[in-house]
């Protein structure tokens, strides 16, 4: 295991010491018809199985390698231990070695950087062996053209190297002339700390993000898992820069944004006994490896993200004891090259070790492994025609409150709904509530298994209980992913079903007013309404199954909730709308209508109640179609804040097909200057009914279900000045 293999540095120290000077790093030897390509896992496997690699005194073993694609084609290969040798027997070269070298990587040509005797290629003027040195970390191409490499600085003042008593005491970085590979400069990094940001970085268009993490591997003198330090070990922190710009202040990540505050920071993903987490991207995929409890463990896991943030999860797990390469060796850090293989696929490295006596007799065993792994892809689902909505009475589907698993920021749940929905479901209509946000922030909606969207379901204030309805489609499994942006609790309520075949068809109406208490008494406190719906707002008189209805309460007199349900039926454990006193804060709910062609509303506190009903739902009404992912088809904060009185027209032409005859969406409003209103339509008519209320400095989201005009536009009415979105997430036609 790793302890045992770093306790190999303590039988040089002495031979080290009778070498004089540390002498200057070696220059990388020029080498014939190198064509700068990539080499695959086999090629590697087979050039690594071999002791010289780099010529004369080569490689022979090493582990933790970090591998720096450089811009002319070639790769820097480093490793935080290194040993020299032209064949596989150590035991004559224990002066061999270096805390950290490497090789320079053209195709399948090799040749070394830094040399035996700790002739290190990083910091050898800053060395003390064994009592101070530097390891490599991840690195970048920076603004100004340089190679950025992070270090470690290693600190153990017993003198023995990397084992008990040995710690990281900060961050260093390097920059590194690409074509020469002359250090240009070696100094503390801006985060200097000892959270070690730069452990493995990933760079979007915008920014570069470094990932933290503590590697306290020797905190604890016993030969297990209870070596690390368990306070810091299983997280991973992360911070980012503007795009190559390894020489300023970072900012850090808490779940719901950044902060210039490092002690504010907190950790980006917590997992196991040991979490160092390795980050590549890919395309649009960010990809992680971790082999889980580093020295220790079984598995290598493979993570992926549509951001550098997140939200992460599992793509696969790969059990590697049966890769060992003895029965006393270990297998840890596990490493993703800067490239992928001629067929798409990743490689994978982990670093080998064992008992130094066994490895020194055989530096097989103390070289890096290679395979080949698919890289992680979201699944991509085809468009769903022909889609009926099924409804039903609303259920509780989850509340985190009461499994207490409170969603973490930046993370998302899986939400089963098998049971809930229809067998044959391929879509859920929804309410979704946050419960106690931590912040400002928002919630996503998407089938599990797909690319996370970047449009939001809900967006929330902090401490408020807020809901919005949603209709999304759920995976082949009949699973929700739901994703927040900073902790909170989730509930979810589920009050229909879209099925591939069958059920009901949507008849949009112009949004009318069919209830409104403002004008008489308010809902009394406990109190239950029964609303006729059939025969009223454009709702024919019979042959209807469900409709859709904005529910909006205003000036409630205590913190409370709404409930709307069919008529005859047992008042369901849900809610429909959540409020504060004062409120004016609308929702929208799909219902089946119960007795007497009637929905009932019950308020827990008094407060007035309206109702506007915008469709209707029968066997004859259009069927849906589901798309692949939620689109945005307006976003008004790339211009000018919509006026007050103003209409918005949203152009939907490139979001939804010829035929269109009505669409159900989102709608955000950020930035209001004042209270007031969204009333959406066909560009045609006037409604008198609310799609969302909207208060002062609170972004707020409503479901809208509107007509669309032939020329396939609807239009946003805003009774006061706010910017607009729209996501659009099922058409009908």
């Amino acid at each position: 295991m790793r302890t045992v293999v770093q306790r190999c540095l303590v039988a040089f120290a002495i031979v080290v010491s009778a070498l004089g000077a540390v002498q200057s790093v070696s220059a990388p030897r020029a080498e014939a018809a190198c064509d700068g390509s990539t080499l695959s896992a086999a090629q590697l496997t087979a050039v690594f199985a071999n002791p010289g690699v780099g010529g004369g005194a080569g490689f022979a073993g090493g582990d933790y390698q970090h591998v720096y694609a450089l811009p002319d084609g070639r790769n820097l290969w480093l490793f935080q231990d290194m040993f020299f040798s032209a064949d596989d027997d150590l035991r004559d070269s224990l002066g061999a070695a270096a805390h950290n070298a490497g090789l320079v990587q053209n195709g399948s040509c090799w040749s070394l950087v830094g040399g035996p005797g700790m002739n290190n290629f990083i910091g050898s003027a800053q060395t003390t062996p064994l009592v101070h040195w530097f390891w490599p970390m991840d690195g970048a191409i920076g603004y100004d053209g340089m190679l950025w490499i992070f270090m470690v600085e290693m600190r153990n003042p017993h003198g023995t190297g990397a084992t008990w008593g040995a710690a990281p005491t900060g961050t260093w970085v390097a920059r590194v002339d690409p074509s020469s590979l002359a250090v240009v400069s070696f100094a503390p990094a801006p985060d200097a700390g000892n959270r070690l940001y730069g452990w493995s970085i990933a760079s979007d268009d915008t920014f570069s993000y470094l990932y933290g993490h503590c590697y306290r591997q020797f905190t604890h003198q016993v030969d297990s898992v209870a070596q690390f330090d368990s306070n810091c070990m299983p997280d991973t922190f992360l911070a980012r820069v503007p795009k190559g710009h390894f020489d300023v202040a970072p900012q850090y990540w808490v779940a719901g944004g950044w902060t210039s505050n490092p002690f504010a920071a907190q950790p980006l993903m917590t997992r196991g006994a040991a979490n160092p987490m390795g980050v590549r991207k890919f395309g649009d995929v960010y990809v992680n490896v971790t082999k889980i409890d580093d020295w220790w463990g079984a598995w290598i896991y493979v993570d992926k993200a549509p951001n550098p943030w997140g939200p992460w999860e599992n793509d696969r797990a790969i059990f590697i004891v049966g890769d060992r390469r003895c029965d006393q060796c270990g297998i840890y850090h596990a490493h993703l090259l800067p490239y992928l293989q001629a067929d798409g696929k990743m490689v994978l490295s982990w670093s080998n070790g064992g008992p130094f006596d066994l490895w020194q007799a055989n530096a097989y065993l103390y070289r890096p492994s290679f395979v080949a792994v698919d890289l992680p892809t979201y699944r991509v689902d085809a468009p769903l025609t022909g889609v009926g909505m099924q409804p039903r009475a609303p259920i509780r589907a989850v509340d985190t409150r009461e499994t207490g698993q409170r969603l973490r920021g930046g993370t998302f749940m899986v939400v089963p709904l098998a049971g809930k929905v229809a067998p044959n479901a391929v879509g859920v209509v929804a309410n979704v509530i946050a419960v106690a946000p931590a912040t400002t922030g928002y919630l996503t909606a998407w089938p599990c298994g797909a690319r996370m969207p970047t449009a939001s379901i809900l967006n929330y204030p902090p401490g408020r209980v807020i809901a919005n309805a949603a209709h999304v489609r759920l995976d082949p499994t009949q699973r929700l992913c739901v994703f927040s942006r900073v902790d909170t609790d989730v509930v979810v309520d589920v009050t229909g079903s879209y099925v591939a075949s069958g059920a009901t068809g949507l008849h949009p109406l112009t949004a009318s007013r069919i209830l409104d208490t403002s004008s008489g008494s308010p809902l009394a406190a406990a109190g239950v309404l029964t609303v006729p719906v059939s025969g009223h707002g454009g709702v024919p008189a019979s042959g209807v199954d469900a409709v859709t209805v904005t529910v909006t309460v205003s000036d409630p007199a205590s913190r409370g909730y709404v409930t709307v349900w069919p008529c005859g039926q047992t008042r369901p454990i849900v809610s429909t709308l959540n409020f504060q006193p004062g409120d004016t804060i609308a929702n929208s709910s799909t219902v089946p209508l119960g007795t007497g062609g009637s929905v009932c509303v019950y308020s827990h506190a008094t407060a007035n109640v309206a109702i506007d009903v915008a469709g209707w739902w029968s066997a004859s009404g259009s069927r849906a179609r589901l798309a692949a992912t939620t689109t945005r088809p307006l976003d008004s904060r790339v211009g000018a804040i919509p006026a007050a009185g103003s209409t918005t027209v949203v152009p939907l032409g490139a979001f939804v097909p010829v035929g269109t005859v009505a669409v159900i969406g989102n709608v955000t409003e950020v930035g209001a200057v004042a209270p007031g209103t969204v009333r959406m339509s066909d560009c045609t008519a006037s409604p008198d009914g609310t799609t969302l209320s909207y208060v002062t400095n609170e972004t707020r989201a409503g479901l809208g279900l509107v007509a669309v005009s032939p020329n396939r536009t609807v239009c946003l009415a805003t009774s006061a000045s706010a910017h607009l979105v729209f996501d659009a997430t099922v058409s009908f036609g």
